[in-house]
């Protein structure tokens, strides 16, 4: 399917670095369509932040003057409403940046 393709994309860039909300919104816009109401975009985007959350990645902000990723603490689902709660006070889509990041933190190796 082609909406799996864009996610397994962005899967592999948040693998690598840290990925903006307006690459998960062409990604989310792709699945309503680009004439899609704002409330239809932003259910999308939380269809997909919730789809990559399922494959291990996750929101978070970047914080310190290293910019480290900290990830936003709670479960998918209060994760996905905080988001949402979010991108209604917006009240438009969010640039990159301007919410919230979403990464694919490497798992910790055991020793």
């Amino acid at each position: 399917m082609a909406g799996d393709v864009g996610l397994e994309s962005l899967l592999g860039y948040a693998r690598e670095d840290r990925v903006g909300l307006s690459v998960v919104l062409a990604v989310a816009g792709a699945k309503v369509g680009e004439d899609a109401a704002f409330t239809e975009k932003a259910a999308a985007l939380l269809s997909v932040v919730g789809a990559l959350i399922d494959r291990g990645a996750v929101p978070g902000d970047l914080v310190g003057k290293d910019r480290d990723f900290v990830a936003w603490p709670g479960s998918k689902d209060e994760v996905l409403s905080r988001l949402a709660c979010e991108v209604k006070a917006l009240g438009e889509e969010a640039a990159t940046g301007e919410l919230c990041w979403i990464h694919a933190p490497a798992p910790e190796a055991c020793f």
